[in-house]
């Protein structure tokens, strides 16, 4: 028999869509610039000749003091910094090398616009009992709840769809939804969600418009949530992984402020690319383009993209399970496109929706609005999937006239040109290959054990792509760099 998910995730966003709807966001970003003058010159972006943000923290590499350390963690995002502050608390001497000039990986804010504008990770998602607001509050870092339920969707005629129209999107796609658990519970074999999705639509015969709006929810609920197309998505996992309860909150002065509070007084040395890693009974030699480095032991929190690309080499090669599991795991895009605009001219809700025409289904399908945060005229939008990874290959302008042919279809034609924009091209980024993690179709939650599971007490490993029970999140890279570090302590004492 099949099984379906282990939390339903979906539903309670559904639930909210009832008189609102849920917006996740992650990706990575390029520096501002005035439209239509500036190139692409970011490590998200089509060249490698990264540029931190304005007011960033000082992500300069030291002058390295020693080329050996008790552990070496590569990586300077949540997971990495996480377990290196728990091994220095421990006692454990910890060198972390990171191939970008900055720190914090998928977690990055720009603050070239004026105000703090979060590139990767935005939210705090579920606030009650996550590990992430206790280490907020600790810092003092304000946040702002978000309001699911002030949600205005418009069509592609420019439309205002009205909170009965939004409850049968809702109750359409839970409709869809609860078919397709129906036949997992049935099925021996996986297949991809699209496939099972199709198969039920054909049963249901909806109208043209009725397939426009399940679009608009699909691209929303689903492929926004899991940074990838439903083709790439389990039909048994579609919504794994568990979630803490309470609301969702996004940093009213940046997400940075974690990764930095993490790192302060670290040996974090930025601009190390690692190139190969190799392990024996004598301990670690991590190679960077700055040179090597060895330990004892090394923590690998490099992102499943990067795993994936084969741009690091194992020697010995990897087991073959934990090969099998990184091909196994999916790895998707979730784009973010800012719009600073001379005035506002759109909705006064926190979330817009856009469902577009058949032929561009579910694209530029969410966006919010940072003015009632920011005080600025500033939109952000949302693109992920098969089209996310079409505008990857674009250019800026190309991206941007796309953004407004949008736009200018919800509020009109006198919609003007913004005079700044921030572009994201998550899966062209080199240090990353992509937004997070997700289970393909054959895929489980023993893939991800898989993944994290240490070598030969030598190489021990961590990141969002590593956690069993809270994939694809800030929260579950630090709480595995948490369990790393522990298993570390633990290793050596012994």
């Amino acid at each position: 028999m099949g099984r379906v998910s282990h939390r339903r995730r979906d539903v309670l966003r559904l639930g909210a869509m009832l008189v609102g709807a849920r917006l996740l966001g992650c990706g990575k970003g390029e520096r501002a610039r005035p439209a239509a003058t500036a190139a692409a010159t970011s490590d998200a972006g089509a060249t490698d000749a990264a540029t931190a943000p304005p007011g960033a923290a000082t992500d300069a590499a030291p002058a390295p003091t020693s080329t050996h350390a008790d552990v070496v963690v590569i990586g300077a995002g949540m997971a990495g910094l996480a377990a290196a502050r728990a091994l220095a608390d421990a006692g454990v001497a910890a060198i972390v090398v990171e191939g970008r000039d900055r720190i914090g990986g998928r977690v990055w804010t720009d603050r070239s616009l004026g105000v703090p504008l979060d590139l990767g990770a935005s939210w705090i998602h579920g606030v009650r009992g996550n590990p992430l607001t206790a280490l907020a509050d600790r810092l003092g870092a304000r946040r702002v709840a978000t309001d699911y339920d002030d949600h205005a969707i418009r069509d592609h005629t420019g439309r205002l769809l009205s909170a009965g129209e939004r409850r049968a999107i809702a109750r359409g796609l839970a409709e869809v939804l609860a078919r397709v658990d129906a036949d997992s519970e049935r099925r021996d074999a996986d297949r991809d969600l699209a496939a099972a999705i199709a198969a039920v639509v054909a049963e249901l015969e909806p109208s043209p418009r009725e397939r426009e709006l399940l679009a608009y929810a699909i691209a929303s609920v689903i492929e926004h949530e899991y940074a990838t197309a439903i083709a790439e998505l389990s039909q048994f996992e579609r919504d794994y992984g568990d979630a803490y309860g309470g609301g969702d909150v996004i940093f009213a002065e940046g997400y940075d402020q974690l990764p930095r509070a993490l790192a302060a007084g670290l040996d974090v040395r930025t601009g190390h690319a690692v190139t190969a890693i190799a392990h024996g009974a004598d301990g670690v030699t991590v190679t960077t383009s700055r040179g090597a480095i060895t330990a004892a032991r090394a923590l690998v929190t490099l992102p499943l993209g990067v795993l994936q690309a084969g741009a690091v080499g194992f020697e010995p090669p990897l087991p073959p399970r934990k090969r099998a599991a990184i091909a196994a795991l999916g790895v998707g895009v979730l784009d973010k496109l800012y719009l600073k605009f001379p005035r506002v001219f759109w909705d006064d809700a926190t979330l817009l929706g856009h469902v577009a025409p058949a032929d561009a289904a579910g694209q530029w399908a969410e966006g919010l609005n940072l003015h009632a945060l920011t005080g600025q005229p500033i939109l952000l939008l949302f693109n992920a999937g098969a089209y996310a990874a079409s505008l990857e290959a674009m250019a800026d302008d190309a991206i941007v006239d796309a953004a407004m042919a949008a736009l200018r279809a919800m509020y009109g034609a006198d919609v003007p040109a913004p005079d700044a924009t921030l572009i994201t091209r998550w899966g062209r980024d080199r240090f990353a290959g992509g937004s997070y993690s997700h289970l393909r179709p054959g895929a489980t939650g023993a893939d991800l054990d898989a993944l994290a599971a240490p070598v030969d007490d030598r190489l021990y490993f961590a990141g969002e792509a590593t956690h069993r029970h809270h994939p694809a999140t800030v929260h579950g890279a630090y709480l595995s760099g948490l369990a790393a570090a522990d298993a570390i302590v633990r290793a050596a004492s012994r």
